[in-house]
């Protein structure tokens, strides 16, 4: 094998030279790795593997146009080459070029037919795309390929529940459940589509793990995609209610994601505190630089443990997660100073047995009489309850609710 004179090192050959760039590049050292891929390319630019290997560097530092270009020289020199035609698709895909993402990861897939990842990369590009046939088919190969693959089971019950195959859906997931006796996601999801085990809540955990894998394209997708309205009907309903911000009061973001609620909030706020459970949202609502601190915690402990702590507690789309509301709604009762506001949105329900339901896609929807009744029972007295449309579905308005209440004088008090 060719040896590589020019590294500081004793003689390498070029293999050894990969493996050592392959190296710095998991570590991270992106800058040595990608050197050391250039002086390998000076001896044999032939090689597919360097230019495909720097391509995924230019990835990691968010340079998109040049990932394509130096995968595609790896591909042009290498068509066999399956891993550089996935990653080829895996920066169209990021550049919302789905077609030219689709042919390259097909291509990826006749090169390497067992290979399940690159089918469910396949569904992710149907998905986008609303191609729901396409994307069922892919993901369904993805399980007879790897049945234990967690994302697949997920992404094929959505996909069937959007269809309309709730039933369907619901063996997807008890399979999953099956396999995976502890996971509350397939445990939530299976209730949400047969409506038997209905948690009175999302458990931490379910909640968690669903934030933390969306957070990355959490605002893309709510804003871009749903057409996303809650935040702003949080504004429109502190504005209707409170009036003109003085920025005075001690300010709660209950759930506060990546903090899009943040701009209608601040203006408010004397000092406006979020909490989450996702890690990864809070990260995220820390780059916004508009809070004065932000805490990873379950809401009804975390409101439970500070009494007369805020004037003002907004939850935009949060409470989506609670069927039973009646624990939160005390807890926000306590943590409220006298004639302090609450204010939240809700998925709304015509009808209900027990006042609320869950949904296939695992959030509840609540009746107007039921959360009436769970306001006054914690002690608030409303403001404004509105019917409103605080997200799309499908190019469908989703029914909701916009709430404002205050608390009375003296809170509810009770556990739950």
């Amino acid at each position: 094998m060719q040896g590589m004179a020019t590294l500081p090192q004793a003689e390498l050959t070029i293999e050894e030279a990969m493996e050592m760039a392959l190296g710095l590049q998991r570590a991270g050292d992106l800058d040595s790795a990608d050197e050391l891929y250039r002086r390998i390319l000076t001896e044999a630019p032939e090689r597919a593997d360097p230019w495909h290997f720097q391509g995924l560097i230019a990835l990691q530092r968010g340079q998109f146009d040049e990932a394509v270009s130096l995968i595609q020289k790896a591909v042009a020199l290498a068509p066999d080459y399956a891993a550089a035609h996935n990653n080829l698709g895996n920066v169209f895909f990021l550049l919302k070029r789905y077609d030219e993402a689709l042919a390259a990861y097909q291509s990826a897939v006749q090169l390497s037919p067992e290979e399940p990842g690159f089918y469910f990369n396949i569904g992710r590009v149907c998905e986008a795309t609303e191609g729901d046939v396409a994307a069922v088919a892919a993901f369904e190969r993805v399980l007879a390929l790897s049945p234990r693959h967690a994302d697949a089971h997920r992404k094929l019950g959505l996909q069937l529940c959007r269809a309309g195959r709730i039933e369907r859906a619901a063996e997807v997931y008890a399979a999953w459940l099956k396999l995976e006796p502890d996971n509350e996601c397939a445990r939530h999801l299976l209730a949400g589509c047969t409506g038997t085990g209905v948690p009175a809540r999302a458990s931490d955990a379910y909640v968690k793990e669903e934030f933390d894998r969306f957070a990355e394209t959490f605002d893309e997708h709510l804003v871009g995609r749903l057409m996303y309205r809650a935040p702003a009907l949080i504004g429109e309903g502190l504005r209707q209610t409170i009036g003109a911000p003085a920025a005075d009061l001690e300010a709660l973001d209950a759930g506060c994601g990546t903090g899009l609620c943040a701009p209608e909030l601040k203006p408010y706020a004397r000092r406006l505190v979020g909490v989450d459970l996702s890690t990864e949202m809070i990260k995220r609502a820390a780059g916004r630089h508009l809070y004065d601190e932000l805490v990873v915690g379950e809401l009804t402990g975390f409101l439970a443990a500070r009494p007369r702590a805020w004037d003002l507690i907004a939850s935009a789309d949060t409470l989506v997660y609670f069927g039973d509301l009646g624990p939160v709604m005390r807890a926000a009762a306590t943590a409220l100073r006298p004639g302090g506001h609450l204010v939240f949105t809700l998925e709304r329900a015509a009808e209900a047995e027990m006042g609320f339901r869950i949904h296939p896609h695992g959030r509840y929807s609540h009746t107007g009489d039921y959360l009436r009744a769970q306001l006054a029972a914690a002690g608030f007295e409303p403001r404004l309850i509105n019917q409103t449309n605080p997200r799309t579905e499908r190019s469908v308005p989703v029914d909701g609710w916009l709430v404002v209440a205050r608390s009375r004088t003296a809170a509810v008090s009770g556990g739950g």
